[in-house]
Parts: structure tokens; C-alpha cells; sequence
């Protein structure tokens, strides 16, 4: 018995490894969670693969059907961001370069006092059949913060802040 094809796209993002988030059919809806995040900047989305075409008859020969790929950001008090890619039919999909969409400006979402949650949501719809490719959300993302390294060392006393950018005034230095 011939086994039928497999469809895999596969979903990326800094945090999470490679090869752990895929779409097996569309439309999908993948969530993720990175807990205890101190960082997380969202700069965009890319993507790029290839499908059977749209079923039906309009979907022979790769053709027919939209393909809508959305990724959304959340977590903390950055509040939400959202980017998406739209391909016009399936053979823009199939014949598309790498895609990428940035985003301007960027989304940074940031711990204060406590690590915070980021979530990410890969999103698919439209009409393609048995796709396979990459959709990733593209950014930076710091689980902990570096450990601090050295000292610093003042002399005590009182020092004459200079012109510019700091504000006139003197800063006074006291040993505790």
C-alpha cells in the first residue's frame, strides 16, 4: 500500500528548536509558549515552500487558491503584534523566493521585575493541498539575563558632571 504524502511546514522562532513546531495541513493554528523569558524582540516573518496545488479543479497544475500565513507575539505588558505574508494564489507560494516581511518598528517585549511569558502563534489559511516549506517569526530572544561580570570602582568625593548629553549638577560619591 502506497503511503499518502506527507505535508510539513515547518514553524521557527528564536526559543524554540528546530524541528518541534510543524503544520501538517492547512488551515493550522500552532501556539507556543516560552515561560520565564526576560526578552523578546519580534522583528518579523519569512517563509517559503511549495504545494500540491489548491484542491479541486481549479487547483491542478499548482495553481488557484490564496495561502495566508499570519504570526502573532504576545506576552507581558508589550501588548500584542501581529505580521503576515499573503501569496496571491498557490503558484505564487510554489514559485516565491524566500519571503520576508519586517516589521517597522519592532516589537521588543521586555521583563521588569519577574521573567515573563512570550507566546507565539503561527497561523495558516487559505485553500493550499499538502504544503510543505518553513514559516518563521524572525527576532531575538533572551531566556536569562547575562550573569554581571568585574566591579566598578569610584573615589569618593564630589565630580562636576560635564555639558553634553549629562545634565549640569554635581554627583556626590559616599562610602557606606
Amino acid at each position: 500500500m502506497i503511503s499518502p504524502a506527507q505535508a510539513d511546514i515547518l514553524l521557527g522562532a528564536p526559543g524554540v528548536a528546530a524541528g518541534t513546531k510543524i503544520a501538517t495541513k492547512v488551515p493550522f493554528m500552532i501556539n507556543h509558549a516560552l515561560p520565564g523569558s526576560y526578552k523578546f524582540i519580534f522583528s518579523g516573518i519569512e517563509a517559503r515552500g511549495d504545494t500540491l496545488g489548491a484542491p479541486g479543479a481549479s487547483g491542478t497544475n499548482g495553481n488557484g487558491g490564496q495561502f495566508h500565513l499570519q504570526a502573532t507575539v504576545s506576552g507581558g505588558s508589550g501588548g500584542e503584534r501581529l505580521g503576515k505574508i499573503e501569496f496571491r494564489d498557490v503558484q505564487d507560494y510554489n514559485t516565491a523566493p524566500l519571503k520576508t516581511i519586517p516589521l517597522a518598528p519592532v516589537a521588543v517585549f521586555r521583563a521588569t521585575t519577574t521573567p515573563i511569558t512570550i507566546n507565539l502563534q503561527w497561523k495558516g489559511n487559505g485553500n493550499a493541498h499538502k504544503p510543505n516549506g518553513i514559516f518563521n517569526i524572525l527576532g531575538e530572544y533572551q531566556k536569562d539575563p547575562p550573569i554581571p561580570t568585574g566591579s566598578l570602582k569610584f573615589g569618593v568625593g564630589r565630580w562636576i558632571l560635564e555639558d553634553n548629553p549629562n545634565p549640569a549638577g554635581v554627583a556626590t560619591i559616599v562610602r557606606e
